[in-house]
């Protein structure tokens, strides 16, 4: 019973020694704190990892896999890239001329949505309808990948 005692004992001495020894190379990695330096360090890297922490998620995700949103093109308009709205609403304009079938009445985009109406001269049927709708549709997401796009085709008697 004495001999299980001692060996306890001499693990728990060894395990309290091995916690107070310190690593130098390990200390150094924490800032002094009384320092007004060390301060400026500290609220320097919050600041920057806070700052700059979307925008790494962001290339990360984008650059893991081709068929996730590009996030840089979503935002506030403070966000880099924020403007492209503009430069997808010319483009889905242009594929629509091209048509030289449709014209355009309105291009909307909210986030991952695209929502274009066009008029078609004439009159038709709801079939022909849904086939102009479904043809303009397939022709912008080959131009514009990103987007959930919906198309309206609606009639132009003038």
């Amino acid at each position: 019973m004495n001999k299980k005692w001692s060996l306890l004992s001499l693990i728990m001495l060894f395990l309290f020694l091995a916690g107070c020894t310190t690593n130098r190379d390990a200390a150094n990695d924490f800032p002094n704190l009384t320092s007004n330096r060390a301060h400026s360090n500290i609220d320097f890297e919050l600041n920057n990892r806070a700052k700059d922490k979307q925008h790494y998620v962001e290339d990360d995700i984008t650059g893991q896999n081709p068929n996730f949103l590009d996030l840089n093109r979503t935002g506030s308009g403070s966000e880099s890239g924020a403007g492209n709205h503009a430069i997808d609403t010319d483009k889905a304009k242009q594929v629509i001329a091209d048509t030289h079938e449709f014209v355009t009445d309105s291009v909307w985009i909210k986030g991952d949505r695209m929502r274009v109406t066009v008029y078609k001269k004439g009159s038709f049927s709801n079939r022909e309808r849904k086939a102009d709708e479904v043809r303009l549709r397939k022709k912008l997401i080959e131009a514009l990948p990103l987007y959930n796009i919906e198309v309206r085709v609606k009639e132009d008697q003038r």
